[in-house]
């Protein structure tokens, strides 16, 4: 029993103590630092990386001087409140340091990316705390590796910084005490070295640890700098005269070398150039914060000319909006809208300026154009009574269907001693993703296959999302509209500015009115289904915004519920926002038979959910490990192959209800995943083309099967899907009349036309923007002219410019990128040419006028 109080004493006094605590906030400081130079070690030229690289620790070192400094050297020697107010500011700086530091390495490590602390609101959203606590294994055990380390380091780390400490103390303490600041009654320590300035492993082990905290200390210490310290580790008697200098110059020997260092490292500091990309590494953690609160505003306005291509600020003037030209179709005087819904066509009736594409210099229009060669003479005689919208949960293209020797299943086989997949996994790849196969008529895939159906259809090879948050690209593509740039949801608020997808078949529904028989007749309701909750950032007011009736919206909050047409789910979840989609099958079966009954129209549009990070399978479905290690990207893939069952059962109500030959059905990846190119998971500022480039399928029976590879983009969905509808005579005269009238007045191309890649009359490319998650940040953007070319453009401070050239580096491994334009686009220049440096500067100034015009549309203020 003695001893167990003995040894919890010692290990209380080894942990319990201000060297511990500043071991701890010098860890987590230096960790922040590393994650922080690591995120952004491509921002900064090799070489000046190099040379500057010690600069960047300066602010750290200065804090934990500071910190040191107010544990020991100040704290005894100030009077009563005094002293109590310099221990509550150490102890605020460690915690808050350490905690700080401590939460942006967790998070680096989950998502891939550094926190942005301007986002930090967002965690009052009840469903995002489900986000934060996904990430509580990676704190704990960052938490437990610091604490860990900072008992056996405690000791290193308090002398090291209280060398540095009596170095910066003995001018402030030689002017102290000539001013006469300190109380009569208390020594002053103006001498060198002080006793906490040695490193801890000079000094005896049970009193070093427990009385270094104790103001006694520095009572009674009056000597001079070479006098001998006594201490258990040295003689005190005996010695003879060589030992006792040699052991002088010892403790004296770290101090000139601590001078040296500090001097150096503050010179190189002042030497180093302006250049934003080396100050923002400079920062330290505890700083960040007030940083990213300050950068929120966009700096596009103020982006210098280098080459002076493009449109530079001639369209600084120039606007999309103007007053609607009136529509005679719509009824007059009220706006037509659900009840519980802001009006799509409320713009009409308010004589407000809204968006025209007569008006916007980056339309290009192709409707005048003849279809596809392929579709010439055979659309007019399908039939469309249905349309299904599905957006795949973080689905890549490229595992749409999965490909034998690609990047996946490369980077799995790397991970085996003979660099090859076993049997067993080869096999289940093999049978992974067959209606992927089915619905883009892709065999291409290097496994063998017995049979290869095809139900028809237009696959689009390169295609790319307009946003990488989830409920943004599902505005764009519902809607055919670019996302709001701002972060997360906030266009459930603010002004859509064009009718969607919902809101026009319900226009077409009140159009039709007039024809009492049709009061069911030919009827489109259109419907939202996921298994995912609806709380999460204002998702359900989103759905209503864009003309879904809440009555034919449903989510995990209702299938958990009583009021559960076919009672309540008991499924546990599988991630934190929804559990296994089977539990829909049946709602979608209900409302195909009632649409068959009634001889009504269907818009469905559904979200699957499985493929939601974490990555995790159904209890109830097989996991086969797929790689030695990359369990992340391992989990992701099995998670396709339940999505790709799940979307055959889809198919399979469509057969059995006899309409799947008057269906069309179109599928999107939300976003993708950058896994296989950087290991990151998240699509939080993120801005990989593995996280854009998405798989996207216009999918009919009747259409006859073929490959695009055209660079398109999601917001040519609804234009598209009006196209068909008009091509296809699927609609009556009076509804035919508003597609028309509306199909060419939204910003996208129809896919069903050989895209123009440029405004034949002014040569202006067809420029393309994603918003990248959250929102506010960047967008990535792209040419048709030059699809290859992958551009970043920054749309507040301290975030990258980035270009890279698909073509020679498809993982982006080797881009070009800087904090500061002027020195992004010589690096272009250096890198890729002349040519494409100007391009980069065209693409910049196109982008700089899209996010002013962006939040005009949507009628935000930046």
């Amino acid at each position: 029993m003695v001893s167990f109080k003995k040894m919890s004493s010692v290990l209380t006094s080894r942990l319990a103590n201000r060297r511990f605590a500043f071991a701890l906030v010098t860890l987590a400081v230096c960790a922040a630092k590393g994650v922080h130079l690591h995120n952004h070690r491509s921002s900064v030229a090799p070489k000046r990386m190099i040379l500057f690289f010690f600069s960047f620790f300066t602010q750290d070192v200065l804090l934990l001087l500071f910190i040191r400094l107010l544990l020991s050297h100040w704290t005894p020697s100030f009077p009563g409140k005094l002293r109590f107010c310099i221990t509550a500011l150490a102890s605020f700086l460690i915690a808050y340091n350490a905690a700080l530091g401590l939460v942006s390495v967790s998070f680096y490590l989950v998502a891939g990316s550094e926190i942005r602390w301007r986002n930090i609101g967002f965690i009052a959203d009840p469903s995002a705390r489900a986000i934060m606590m996904s990430g509580l294994t990676a704190f704990l055990g960052v938490l437990a590796l610091c604490l860990c380390l900072s008992g056996v380091l405690q000791s290193a780390c308090y002398g090291l910084f209280g060398w540095g400490g009596d170095i910066v103390n003995f001018p402030f303490t030689f002017i102290w005490r000539k001013l006469g600041f300190f109380a009569s009654g208390r020594k002053s320590y103006d001498q060198l070295p002080q006793r906490d300035s040695l490193p801890q492993w000079n000094e005896g082990s049970e009193s070093g640890s427990i009385h270094d905290d104790s103001e006694d200390e520095y009572k009674g210490k009056t000597r001079s700098p070479t006098s001998p310290r006594r201490s258990s580790s040295f003689p005190t008697g005996g010695t003879s005269s060589t030992r006792s200098k040699f052991m002088r110059f010892l403790r004296f020997l770290p101090y000139p070398i601590v001078t040296i260092l500090l001097t150096a490292l503050f010179t190189l500091t002042l030497l180093r150039p302006k250049d934003p990309s080396l100050i923002f590494l400079s920062w330290t953690t505890g700083l960040l914060p007030f940083i990213d609160f300050s950068s929120t505003s966009s700096f596009l306005d103020d982006l210098p000319s280098v080459f002076g291509k493009g449109v530079q600020h001639s369209w600084d003037d120039l606007t999309a909006l103007t007053n609607p030209a009136p529509l005679d179709w719509l009824p007059k005087g009220t706006p037509i809208a659900p009840a519980d819904a802001p009006s799509g066509f409320g713009d009409w009736y308010s004589n407000q300026p809204r968006y025209s594409a007569k008006n916007d210099p980056l339309k290009i229009s192709n409707l005048e154009d003849p279809l596809r060669e392929s579709l010439r003479g055979k659309l007019q005689d399908i039939n469309v009574r249905h349309v299904v919208m599905f957006f795949l949960e973080s689905t890549r293209n490229d595992v749409f269907p999965i490909k034998k020797d690609g990047l996946i299943w490369n980077r799995f086989a790397d991970t085996f001693p003979d660099k090859k997949l076993p049997k067993e996994v080869q096999d289940k790849l093999a049978s992974l993703t067959p209606t992927a196969n089915f619905l883009t008529g892709d065999y291409e895939d290097g496994f063998e296959h017995a049979d290869k159906p095809k139900r028809g259809g237009i696959h689009f090879t390169n295609a790319h999302t307009a946003g990488t948050y989830t409920l943004k690209s599902i505005t764009a593509s519902i809607c055919g509209i670019s996302p709001l740039v701002a972060d997360f949801n906030l266009e459930h608020s603010h002004h859509l500015y064009q009718p969607c997808l919902p809101q026009i078949f319900n226009a077409m529904n009140i159009a039709e009115t007039k024809d009492a028989e049709k009061t069911k007749k030919d009827k489109w309701n259109s419907y939202f289904f996921q298994a995912a909750t609806l709380d999460y950032d204002n998702q359900m007011n989103l759905m209503a915004a864009m003309g879904f009736p809440t009555n034919h919206t449903i989510g995990r909050e209702y299938l958990r519920s009583d009021l559960a047409k076919h009672g309540p789910v008991t499924l546990p979840n599988i991630n934190e926002f929804a559990f296994e989609e089977d539990p829909l099958e049946d709602y979608i079966t209900d409302i195909f038979e009632d649409a068959v009954k009634d001889n009504s129209r269907v818009f469905l549009t559904h979200l699957t959910s499985t493929s939601h990070h974490r990555f995790h399978m159904p209890k109830t479905e097989p996991y086969t490990p797929l790689a030695k290690g990359l369990d992340m990207m391992s989990r992701y893939v099995n998670t396709i192959g339940y999505d790709d069952k799940w979307i055959r059962k889809v198919l399979n109500v469509l057969e059995k209800q006899g309409i799947a030959n008057e269906t069309l059905v179109i599928f999107q990846g939300d976003h993708g995943t950058s896994l296989p190119e950087n290991d990151y998971a998240s699509p939080y500022y993120n801005p990989n083309i593995g996280v854009d480039h998405v798989p996207m399928i216009l999918s009919h029976p009747q259409l006859p099967p073929f490959n695009v590879d055209e660079a398109v983009h999601s917001t040519q969905i609804l234009p598209t899907i009006l196209d068909m509808l008009l091509e296809s005579g699927s609609l009556s005269e009076t509804s035919r009349k508003a597609a028309t009238d509306l199909i060419s007045n939204y910003e996208g191309q129809s896919l069903l036309r050989p895209l123009n890649t440029k405004n034949n009359s002014t040569g202006q490319g067809q420029w393309q923007f994603t918003v990248t998650n959250p929102g506010r940040a960047m967008l990535t953007v792209r040419d048709a002219r030059y699809p290859d070319r992958h551009l970043v453009v920054p749309v507040i401070e301290n975030v990258d410019w980035r270009l890279t050239d698909l073509s020679k580096d498809p993982l982006e491994h080797d881009s070009v990128q800087s904090l500061d334009f002027t020195a992004f686009i010589h690096g272009v220049d250096e890198k890729y040419g002349r040519e494409m440096a100007e391009w980069a500067e065209e693409g910049a100034f196109v982008t700089r006028w899209f996010v002013k015009e962006n939040s005009r549309r949507w009628r935000f203020e930046l």
